[in-house]
């Protein structure tokens, strides 16, 4: 399943996205992290909420998301349960550092300085701060 060191998911079959999950997919993990587990028909009720999309949609990207092996489906009752496969805070790691390392070429400063939205690389103060930050937070 994993070749080079990165996930399946990861590698794309059409052209070369960075992250290898699209956007609604994005969205549709997001509703099944948060649920823990689903219907194709509650994640449509849900995403129906924000914007119009197609039910037919929804069912073919979430088997799609299982073709990844980013959701498991459960086929022993009427409607499929899905559920995840990966927890959500591992998938965003790994979309996260593969988007440093192509993006950003591995400039993790960087990458900080935009997350915590900050308008220009960290100073050494600032560094300084998160690393107390991190000590007291995390005992790091």
């Amino acid at each position: 399943m994993e070749e080079s060191g990165r996930p399946s998911w990861l590698r794309s079959t059409k052209g070369a996205p960075f992250t290898g999950i699209g956007s609604l997919e994005a969205d549709i993990l997001a509703v099944v992290w948060q649920h823990d587990q689903t219907t194709v028909r509650q994640v449509y009720e849900t995403l129906r909420e924000r914007r119009q999309i197609a039910y037919t949609t929804v069912m073919t990207v979430m088997n799609n998301l299982v073709k990844k092996h980013l959701l498991v489906q459960d086929r022993t009752r009427i409607a499929y349960v899905y559920t995840p496969a990966i927890p959500g805070r591992e998938v965003a790691q790994t979309v996260l550092e593969s988007v440093v390392d192509r993006l950003l070429t591995g400039q993790y400063n960087v990458a900080v300085s935009q997350l915590l939205k900050l308008d220009k690389e960290l100073t050494p103060e600032q560094t300084e701060e998160l690393r107390v930050w991190a000590r007291e937070r995390f005992g790091a």
